[in-house]
């Protein structure tokens, strides 16, 4: 079959250290079959080769979602590591990694990937020199760059997007379970009664977006209370999971400030759950936001609150911020109707405390 002829020539590229090439082929393959895992596992090859990194793994993905038992029985032994982290099991993913370090002892991937399965065990030791030395050999890998600033203390003012998008891409399939069940997380079914209380004059918006709607928890409380609902969010696998609701009218895949300065549509009711602690710095946001407000809108969000002022990257790689700092982001554009206190989701025992704002443009 023609696909599997464009992935044979892609191979013999790949042989011949022609990556550049060989991408080309694999591509030609899976445009006609999207789900052919040998030539997906062939362009991550040649996107790791081309150090091309955060697109190989992201392809690797693709091949362990769609069929487990290749992933696992591949002599690309990183899809086993994808696949054992995917689903907890550290020490595995950890003896496998150990054993391709010996093999490609300067492969940053590899030592990003180690950096990452220490840092979910909580040993921050192992993980910062692991990460120290995926930039070792990858300078302007952007991935391990973030995780240093957080398990070091520095605040960068927003993570690599692409962090961002593989952390969700990852997580969405577990998401509402994980978020739900085990970290208690409600804001999503109370946002409703939020709004309402905010607002008791107006029962139903009729152009309501959803930012990072993530896999649509809020969506199933702000469906009825919206004509038309649109959700947005960074990560096309939450996106995915997101559609099999049917309560979205709009979905799109992209940044949330992009996509809303690129857009002419405005807005009476805006959310955004959880969406700031993967931002810091949060005055662009904001301004998109305003952009696309109608005269009477409401902005609701959520913050993971500190007490000093500004915003900082924590250890967990999310960021917190201080109500001085969203008061004084939101001056001049937004006016405070209301607020209030909340616990956010449990992390280990603790609760982590949040707050919800609810503003209107001026």
């Amino acid at each position: 079959m023609k696909y599997e002829s464009f992935n044979d020539q892609g191979i013999a590229l790949l042989n011949k250290n022609q990556f550049n090439e060989a991408l080309i082929f694999f591509e030609k393959a899976l445009e006609l079959k999207p789900d052919f895992v040998d030539a997906l596992n062939n362009l991550g090859l040649a996107q790791h080769k081309l150090a091309k990194l955060d697109q190989a793994v992201r392809t690797y993905k693709k091949v362990v979602a769609i069929d487990t038992d290749y992933a696992l029985s591949s002599d690309n032994k990183i899809l086993s590591v994808i696949y054992f982290f995917s689903q907890g099991n550290i020490q595995d993913a950890l003896e496998t990694l150990n054993i391709l370090v010996e093999v490609n002892p300067t492969d940053a991937l590899l030592f990003n990937m180690l950096g990452g399965c220490f840092a979910s065990i909580g040993q921050p030791e192992m993980a910062i020199a692991n990460y120290q030395k995926a930039l070792e050999f990858e300078p302007e890998y952007a991935i391990p760059k973030h995780m240093l600033n957080s398990l070091t203390g520095h605040t960068s003012k927003e993570p690599p997007k692409q962090y961002v998008k593989n952390l969700f891409d990852d997580y969405a399939y577990r998401f509402n379970d994980a978020l739900v069940n085990n970290l208690q997380y409600s804001l999503p079914f109370i946002i409703k009664e939020l709004i309402l209380q905010s607002n008791s004059e107006k029962s139903e918006y009729q152009h309501v977006i959803d930012l990072g709607c993530g896999t649509g928890l809020a969506g199933k409380s702000l469906r009825n209370i919206s004509s038309n609902l649109t959700g947005i969010d960074i990560s096309e696998n939450m996106i995915l999971e997101a559609e099999k609701l049917n309560i979205y009218d709009t979905l799109i895949v992209g940044d949330i400030a992009e996509k809303l300065n690129a857009s002419q549509d405005k807005f009476d009711l805006l959310i955004a759950l959880d969406v700031l602690i993967y931002i810091g710095d949060a005055e662009s946001t904001f301004q998109a936001v305003r952009n696309s407000c109608m005269p009477d809108s409401l902005f609701v969000f959520s913050v993971e609150i500190q007490e000093e002022n500004g915003y900082a990257l924590l250890k967990s790689s999310r960021y917190a911020h201080s109500d001085r700092y969203i008061m004084e982001q939101t001056s001049g554009i937004f006016e405070l109707i209301d607020s209030q206190h909340v616990r956010l989701r449990k992390e280990g025992d603790n609760w982590l405390n949040g707050k919800v704002y609810v503003f209107r443009p001026i």
